[in-house]
């Protein structure tokens, strides 16, 4: 089917506590799920759409929306999954790189690869929050996290 093949990887739910959206979105995955609405079942399950569930998937969807990282271009050449960690993928959509950060629990520097020798500002796009500037087709940045951390990172 060519290189314009999204991916899909599994329906959010269905692990990482219920909770897989990073996953999914940070490898330029398409976001799907098996939710069922409680108004089309009589017996209720452990897929039922609650309110909490309709709004975190929203919140998910609309990231999904705003970066079509599943249009982008994805970078595997640039972290080795089974040697790097934290576990790294890079999507790279016009001039704007997407890194995903997975670990149980992170706290130090991550390589940013792929870089040009220039600057750039970061910004966690999950939690809406600037990580500031870095320079270089080299950087690093100090960062924390529990399970993910999705950072768009932008040419000044």
């Amino acid at each position: 089917m060519g290189d314009d093949l999204p991916f899909f990887g599994d329906h959010v739910e269905l692990s990482d506590g219920g909770n897989d959206f990073a996953s999914t979105l940070g490898v330029g995955g398409v976001i799907g799920t098996q939710f069922v609405l409680p108004s089309l079942v009589s017996k209720r399950g452990k897929s039922d759409l609650t309110a909490a569930r309709e709004a975190n998937f929203e919140k998910w969807l609309q990231i999904y929306r705003e970066k079509m990282l599943s249009r982008g271009q994805y970078l595997g050449e640039l972290y080795d999954i089974g040697f790097d960690v934290p576990e790294t993928h890079v999507i790279r959509r016009d001039q704007t790189m997407y890194f995903a950060f997975f670990a149980r629990h992170w706290s130090g520097p991550v390589g940013l690869r792929g870089l040009e020798d220039r600057r750039y500002t970061v910004y966690d796009y999950v939690n809406g929050k600037s990580l500031g500037t870095i320079s270089g087709s080299k950087a690093h940045i100090p960062v924390e996290f529990n399970d993910h951390l999705l950072l768009e990172v932008r040419p000044e």
